[in-house]
């Protein structure tokens, strides 16, 4: 699997530069809305007896959940800070920029709000001294709260690398819905345009109103585990690694 942990530290470095820089109050503030979606309403929603669990399989599934929803590494890259500007539209919205810089040199970043009768949209670029400008984020949400999709595309890796090698269409993304029976669907990849494998790690989370559900996880295009529990936080699993695969249960906490 590609430098996962790599690409997090490299988001951490680019929200820094969201926060960071003088501000000039006299420009004028962004209007826009945030995104409404937050990890808590699906972890919320999980059983007692599941997270109490103190089997190791249990905890397993609490942690592939916690890991598919958290987005913390990037949630404030949705926001921009105190010091943007606005500058020329992109497509029907506002766009705003502001430039950081770090040990003498400046990255730029343009952030774009729009929305129409549905839905909420917005977008990031990033911009290194005068080089070629690169998506990092694109995302929407259902205005009801109902669906949503975040995509991180880190092609702005090349900012560093001469060579794409392995971060040349590389992508994270966030998918969920929450259907009118209260059932969360959520699934995170991490992608890239490469063809050796369908993706290289995922995970598909399902949790009805009553705290049941499923999570799948996938690692380099192959299923490895899949763990299901009822409403009380009893579960199973099922481990699979090439032709061996091996199945169990755990009790409620």
């Amino acid at each position: 699997m590609r430098n996962k942990f790599f690409l997090k530290g490299m988001a951490l470095f680019v929200g820094t530069a969201l926060v960071v820089g003088g501000c000039n109050k006299e420009d004028e503030v962004p209007s826009f809305e945030e995104m409404t979606f937050q990890a808590d309403e699906v972890l919320n929603q999980l059983p007692v007896g599941l997270t109490a669990s103190n089997d190791e399989y249990a905890e397993m599934c609490v942690d592939f959940i916690e890991s598919a929803v958290d987005m913390s590494a990037f949630s404030e890259n949705l926001t921009p800070p105190d010091n943007a500007r606005k500058s020329d539209k992109k497509g029907s919205g506002d766009t705003w920029t502001w430039t950081w810089s770090y040990l003498g040199e400046s990255f730029t970043f343009y952030w774009t709000y729009d929305e129409d009768s549905s839905k909420k949209y917005w977008s990031m670029d990033i911009q290194f001294g005068a080089g070629p400008v690169y998506d990092y984020i694109d995302a929407w949400e259902a205005k009801d709260g109902s669906q949503g999709h975040v995509e991180y595309n880190f092609n702005w890796v090349l900012i560093y690398e001469e060579d794409p090698g392995d971060y040349e269409d590389l992508f994270w993304t966030y998918d969920w819905s929450l259907d009118s029976n209260g059932t969360y669907t959520f699934e995170m990849t991490y992608d890239s345009s490469a063809i050796d494998y369908d993706y290289y790690l995922q995970y598909s989370v399902v949790v009805n109103d009553d705290g049941s559900g499923t999570v799948d996880y996938y690692l380099m295009g192959d299923l490895f585990y899949h763990m299901e529990w009822d409403a009380l936080g009893n579960g199973s699993y099922a481990y699979y690694y090439g032709d061996f695969e091996t199945t169990g249960t755990w009790s409620a906490g």
